[in-house]
């Protein structure tokens, strides 16, 4: 091959080298929030196959769904973990029955009764929308770099349970899990090149295009098995 020819392959390799990089994002791990009370620990040291029930509090709860969507796979998830970590679960559906008798309500040692649970496990909060936000990246190096120009954005998720003692009516434990992308390992590879980000940037401003919605389905239920598995540890301890 003569010098002539190579001179464009040259050229093309460095512009291709030019316009792709190695490029890791990294977030730092949100803490969680773990409170639970005396009376709890001493309950459950004392019952280890504690009565169970799953209440939503459907105001509080948000999920990345469609039309043919809910959030019955979230809450399964939830139940499915209890029943493997000894738990006994009781029927939602009928416990929101018994609970709506305005004479249990009055009266919790009858709603015990009626109910045979022990705890109310409240899901009071879950977010799939969570951002995170950073205007720097790791190279192949796993050296710090800074974007002059733009950020990059990921979205995490928070879920959040409340524990309740039927007999006492003790709010007994509260329990925050978060999920935050791109924490593990080496974090998230970003494989597009800078130019490649910066006209997408440009195409989303110019026609306003939708952000994607929220943490992946099967992502979402990963995490929520993994915070129910966490919730039963710290409350267990």
């Amino acid at each position: 091959m003569t010098k002539t020819k190579l001179i464009p392959l040259v050229l093309l390799a460095v512009t291709f080298t030019s316009c792709s990089s190695t490029k890791n994002l990294k977030f730092s791990q949100k803490a969680d929030d773990i409170v639970t009370t005396t009376s709890l620990k001493e309950f459950l040291d004392s019952n280890k196959k504690p009565k169970v029930v799953l209440r939503i509090n459907e105001g509080s709860v948000s999920a990345n769904v469609t039309e043919d969507q809910n959030n019955d796979y979230l809450y399964n998830a939830i139940e499915n973990q209890l029943l493997a970590s000894g738990f006994i679960v009781r029927d939602r559906q009928l416990f929101n029955q018994i609970i709506g008798n305005k004479e249990n309500n009055i009266d919790y040692q009858k709603l015990k009764e009626k109910s045979d649970t022990d705890l109310i496990l409240e899901l009071t909060k879950l977010n799939p929308q969570v951002t995170y936000e950073t205007n720097k990246y790791y190279d192949k190096n796993d050296r710090e770099r800074i974007e002059s120009f733009y950020t990059y954005k990921r979205y995490g998720a928070a879920v959040e349970f409340k524990v309740v003692l039927i007999k006492s009516n003790e709010f007994a434990g509260v329990y925050k899990f978060n999920y935050t992308p791109c924490s593990q390992g080496k974090g998230c590879s970003i494989s597009k090149s800078t130019s490649q980000l910066r006209k997408e940037r440009s195409k989303q401003e110019r026609y306003k295009t939708e952000a994607y919605e929220g943490v992946e389905r099967d992502e979402l239920e990963v995490f929520i098995k993994d915070a129910t598995q966490k919730l039963v540890n710290e409350m267990m301890k």
